[in-house]
């Protein structure tokens, strides 16, 4: 084996439509129930839809690592010289933004969905607040108001349908196992000198969370929008493929005329 070449197994990926290629990284839950209502969008576009490490059907890991998706991501990427558009959800979202400062000449656009990037707002006190709730919850699993606090924001339900459940409880085990948002530092500054196109997106549900999503689509000079009517699960809000489809073309269009995205 020579010097830096990764041990891990190969990762699940998920590819399905024809088009201009959107790399979507799921958060907590599984790829297939967080994109489920994007699968419409393969009508158009080619879907590349990577299972984290950890969740089915990867082998089972220790803990979920925002720094190990984006090795992956950044190996995903680089297979496409002509690049990718790169979508990121919630914790998912960390690793595609680090990947996205490595490679931004390979990055399409970018779409971050609610995505904890705590650096960029660490002194508005509503973001420290939530911070300090995410580590609370992973610290203790027998902090019952830490989880109740949770998953209120997180808008998880504690029934899940049957054929979701050993997924689901794979991905809830991770979700208390975990390298810290706080140390997600991602290379905002190549994005934006790099003239990526950038989009981000909430859900108007958490005073914390919006407030965290307009600091990182000011760093990034992003578009940013807001899908309520899904909670945390923004990606399956009314109107929010409208809103990443317009904004994909947009970007599309950009890049194949060969201009820059003016913000």
């Amino acid at each position: 084996m020579t010097a830096g070449e990764s041990t891990a197994p190969p990762l699940f990926v998920h590819r399905s439509g024809t088009g201009p290629p959107v790399v979507l990284v799921h958060g907590g839950l599984p790829a297939r129930v967080t994109w489920a209502r994007q699968q419409e969008l393969a009508a158009r576009w080619s879907l590349i839809m990577p299972s984290r490490r950890g969740y089915a059907p990867n082998p089972a890991t220790p803990r979920q690592d925002f720094l190990a998706d984006a090795d992956d991501l950044t190996e995903l990427i680089a297979e496409r010289p002509d690049g990718v558009h790169l979508v990121g959800f919630s914790y998912g979202g960390l690793g595609a933004s680090i990947a996205a400062g490595r490679l931004p000449h390979l990055v399409r656009s970018l779409t971050l969905i609610e995505v904890p990037l705590f650096v960029a707002a660490e002194d508005d006190e509503s973001v420290r607040e939530l911070a300090a709730l995410a580590d609370r919850f992973a610290a203790d699993a027998d902090d019952v108001q830490a989880e109740r606090e949770f998953y209120a924001m997180a808008g998880v339900a504690r029934k899940m349908p049957v054929e979701e459940e050993e997924d689901i409880r794979r991905a809830m085990r991770l979700w208390r196992n975990l390298r810290s948002p706080r140390e997600a530092k991602p290379r905002f500054d190549a994005i934006v000198e790099a003239h990526v196109p950038t989009l981000v997106a909430s859900g108007e549900h958490n005073t914390g969370l919006e407030r965290l999503c307009d600091a990182i689509a000011t760093r990034l000079g992003a578009q940013r929008a807001k899908v309520p009517g899904a909670g945390h699960a923004v990606a399956r809000a009314p109107g929010f493929n409208t809103i990443l489809e317009s904004f994909l073309t947009a970007a599309q269009r950009s890049r194949d005329k060969g201009g820059t995205h003016e913000r």
